[in-house]
């Protein structure tokens, strides 16, 4: 019984480790980075995003396990399955109307150049004026340093 325990738990985590990922990068694809408008649905869209997976999380850990303690294990298994079917169903309507962004290059590649970077760097002092760190902007912050990712 431990080897099977153990087993669903790898293989939960593998399939969560494998969607999780995937849905938020698929959902900010979905947007133009350059409108001003799509940025800030962007946003809209992980606030979204990321309530309706606490309020799942919420209602699995309770109303489900009520019905499985009340009416039994498989109305409490049903229940999810068939809102995972009604996901998948509706993901797969949408499917026309995604925008499909080509991809930019090896995410190992970039990876690499990163870890490459800090290495270099591991001796540099950390200057006190934190700005001079930004790489990124986001709302409300500004950089002295202008540009993309510095990898030199």
């Amino acid at each position: 019984q431990y080897a099977v325990f153990f087993i669903g738990l790898y293989l939960i985590a593998l399939g969560t480790g494998g969607i999780k990922p995937c849905v938020s990068s698929f959902g900010a694809d979905q947007f133009d980075d350059t409108d001003p408008q799509e940025r800030i649905k962007k946003g809209s869209f992980f606030n979204w995003f990321y309530f309706s997976i606490n309020i799942g999380a919420l209602v699995s850990s309770s109303f489900i396990v009520w019905i499985q303690e009340n009416a039994g294990w498989g109305l409490g298994f049903g229940i999810p399955a068939l809102f995972m079917g009604l996901a998948i169903g509706s993901f797969f309507l949408g499917t026309p109307l995604y925008r499909f962004q080509k991809p930019g290059g090896s995410p190992l590649t970039r990876m690499c150049q990163v870890v490459a970077a800090s290495f270099r760097k591991r001796n540099l002092a950390v200057p006190e004026d934190s700005s001079l760190l930004c790489t990124v902007l986001s709302f409300g912050h500004t950089c002295k340093k202008q540009g993309s990712m510095f990898y030199e």
